[in-house]
């Protein structure tokens, strides 16, 4: 079978071969090149049954699909001119190294053995073949090499179940061989983000990106996690081969968009961070540096939400007291992680952390509380809500003295939430007070006094004026609660309120009449530039308005030289004297003046005329 196997390698490998070698217009330093290539095929082929494969010597992707002898010879010679380029030829495998892209393998896999097949002291051998036939990385977005695929899941399996069946201590070749084996399998770069991230990610909508290759890779991690979790694994031996390298490898795994890839991640991180104590250190560090780019750089990154679940377990095992190290992590990355917009992702593992440093050091509270206080989202609503749902987690493990050193800073932002006109950050709010420990915190003698005065005023004023009656209930029924704690120091507060609700009301009055006091003023001075105003002495002669007057010139002369009635008599009284017949017509004719004054001049009146 191992001589079957061979040939058909061989076979494979000369038809694959055989167009290029044929091709016209080869310089002669090609072929020897082409010829020196064969022959250490022709050797590997001849010491392995299947080869041994490294992560950069997979394939490249082929992206011409027309077999035409010219297409493939121009492939070449770029492949060739890259080979030469050193640097570029390594952009190029990164970019093309991915378990969506890869170029078909040459030749299908035969199966091997099971074994239950062969004896037990052969097992390991057959182990390490059937690693080494893992090592072949297919294509999964076509239906090609169906039966080298399914051979290959199927070895995959028997390594599990051998990992779990095995209890004899493994060779340092199988430790090699297994890492390798992941390493090919698991390390690629990602495909480019295609899902919205953190806020605009709605998963009703917008489905997860799930790898194609996950038949394998979820074979893979579960023979990574079976042979660390194996009670044969030798750490001395692993650490050769899973290093600082390894774990950064892993870590860029965790921004897949596929989360069953992030859980198994999440497990396998646990695992190397429990048995390698060596390089918690370096993961520590590791974490710390992709947290701090996701915050100041990037601000997208799938696997966030993960990597602080791993870090909420490591926490946990912290000694007390606490380094300083550990200190400067929870100031300088994990409290700085409320800044970005998708704290919706991860707040839940985030808020774990916090409250796990608080248990180990109470102390800790202060920054912690100030930070949060000092970070609170302006203008996002939703936000607002989930930081009042990790301060409530908080507060049930903060003591009375801890509390006072930031009470000052936590009431004044709970009067902002309380008078916020969005319905839901003022709800979540005043849902603190059902909490019994966060009500035994402002209840004590230390606590309630200023408490009740910071908090009375945006209580009374929500019962009253909010636009919600939800608002308006709970409003009501934190005032009882404060009623029910201390009568008489909520009388007093209520007094005191209302005392200086009338003196803001007087201050208003007086700034409304400062206000207006610069428009009297030029209201008088108009009237002074205008003349003396008019008294009942200086009264004008009745005539009409000016929007009234009529527009004909011989009517305008005739108002121009009318006198009153009073003119006219006395000048008649003066005259009397020197003529009796004269004095008769001219009282005759004032007659006939007064009788046309009546009739031409009325002034209109509710649409009736009246005399004056």
């Amino acid at each position: 079978m191992k001589n079957d196997h061979i040939n058909y390698q061989q076979q494979n490998l000369s038809q694959s071969q055989s167009p290029i070698l044929s091709s016209n217009n080869k310089n002669q330093t090609q072929q020897q090149n082409q010829t020196q290539q064969q022959n250490q095929h022709q050797q590997q082929f001849q010491h392995q049954q299947v080869p041994q494969l490294s992560p950069q010597q997979i394939p490249f992707s082929e992206p011409l699909k027309n077999n035409s002898l010219t297409l493939q010879h121009q492939q070449q010679q770029q492949q060739h001119q890259q080979l030469a380029g050193g640097q570029q030829h390594g952009s190029l495998l990164r970019k093309s190294y991915s378990s969506r892209f890869h170029e078909k393998p040459q030749g299908e896999l035969t199966k091997i053995a099971n074994f239950q097949d062969v004896p037990s002291e052969e097992r390991p051998s057959l182990f390490l073949l059937k690693l080494k036939q893992c090592c072949y990385v297919y294509d999964f977005s076509d239906n090609t090499y169906m039966v080298s695929k399914g051979v290959k899941q199927e070895a995959l399996l028997q390594c599990v179940n051998f990992l779990s069946t095995n209890d004899q201590p493994l060779h340092e070749s199988i430790y090699k061989m297994v890492f390798e084996m992941v390493a090919v399998n698991l390390f690629r770069p990602l495909p480019p983000r295609i899902n919205p991230y953190g806020v605009m990610y709605d998963p009703e909508e917008d489905e997860p990106i799930l790898e194609a290759a996950w038949p394998h890779i979820q074979v893979v991690y579960e023979v990574l996690l079976r042979f660390i979790d194996s009670p044969t694994f030798n750490t001395h031996i692993a650490k050769n081969y899973v290093d600082d390298r390894f774990v950064l490898q892993m870590l860029d795994l965790f921004d897949s968009e596929d989360p069953r890839e992030r859980d198994y991640l999440k497990t396998t991180l646990h695992r190397i961070y429990g048995k390698f104590l060596g390089l918690r250190g370096f993961i520590r560090t590791a974490i710390r540096n992709l947290f701090c780019t996701f915050v100041y750089e990037s601000h997208q990154h799938n696997g966030i939400s993960e990597i602080l679940e791993v870090l909420g377990s490591i926490i946990n095992g912290f000694l007390i007291p606490l380094k300083d190290e550990h200190k400067q992590f929870l100031i300088k990355v994990l409290i700085p992680l409320h800044k970005p917009k998708s704290y919706s992702v991860y707040c839940s593992h985030l808020g774990y952390c916090m409250s796990q440093f608080i248990e180990k050091e109470p102390s800790l509270a202060e920054p912690i509380f100030k930070s949060i206080l000092r970070l609170w989202p302006c203008g996002n609503s939703q936000k607002e809500v989930l930081f009042l749902s990790e301060m409530e987690d908080l507060l049930a493990l903060v003591s009375d003295e801890q509390f006072g050193k930031f009470r000052n800073q936590f009431f004044r932002q709970m009067t902002k939430c309380f008078q916020s006109e969005h319905f839901q950050v003022a709800e979540r709010a005043l849902y603190l007070f059902s909490n019994e420990n966060i009500v035994l915190l402002i209840a004590s003698k230390n606590n309630f006094a200023l408490a009740l005065e910071t908090f009375y005023k945006p209580l009374y004023e929500n019962s009253n004026s909010h636009w919600n009656r939800s608002i308006r209930n709970l409003s009501i029924s934190s005032l009882k609660l404060f009623m029910e704690i201390d009568m008489d120091l909520f009388n007093k507060v209520s007094e005191k309120y209302k005392e200086s609700k009338k003196k803001q009301q007087i201050q208003q009055q007086r700034e409304k009449s400062k206000q207006n006091a610069p428009e009297i003023q030029k209201s008088k001075q108009i009237n002074n530039n205008n003349g003396p105003t008019e008294t009942k002495a200086d009264k004008p002669s009745m005539i009409r308005r000016k929007s009234l007057l009529p527009v004909d010139p011989s009517t305008i002369a005739a108002l121009s030289s009318h006198r009153s009635l009073e003119d006219i008599m006395s000048t008649n009284s003066n005259s009397s004297n020197d003529d009796d017949d004269e004095n008769t017509h001219n009282t005759n004719h004032d007659s006939e003046i007064e009788n046309e004054v009546k009739e031409d001049f009325r002034v209109p009146v509710n649409n009736r005329y009246t005399f004056t």
